[in-house]
């Protein structure tokens, strides 16, 4: 019996261990623009600090666009003791996505604009969290 228990414990602890060193659940957000959707993929939920993005812009028959000049703004409104805060985050184009490192320096409420802009014409898709 005592081994038993032993055994399950032995177990219970091991399990933990690889729950706790798993990787964070992965994020994706989907947007649109009248000419565009936008996909937003990070290998983790937003969260404060460096969050990794890459940004796959489609036109709205399905084709990759990689000729667009794309930008990121994130900005947090005023709160009591704290003037607002607004960034825009570089984006690099790798050819087949956008990348951007997005620093998001504080917990509270997010407000995320995309931009892009492509022959002339710019389109906005925005969204907002909390952290």
């Amino acid at each position: 019996m005592r081994k038993l228990t032993v055994t399950a414990l032995l177990l219970f602890f091991i399990s933990i261990t690889f729950i706790s060193c798993a990787k964070k659940e992965a994020y994706k957000k989907e947007l649109t623009t009248d000419s565009y959707k936008v996909v937003i993929v990070s290998d983790q939920p937003p969260h404060v600090g460096i969050n990794k993005w890459k940004v796959y812009v489609y036109t709205k028959d399905g084709s990759t666009v990689t000729d667009a000049s794309v930008k990121i703004n994130g900005y947090m409104p005023p709160m009591p003791g704290m003037p607002e805060m607004s960034f825009d985050y570089p984006v690099k184009n790798t050819g087949q996505f956008y990348e951007s490192d997005v620093n998001l320096s504080m917990g509270g409420t997010w407000q995320i604009t995309v931009v892009i802009e492509r022959g002339g014409k710019k389109e906005e898709a925005k969204f907002g969290f909390n952290l």
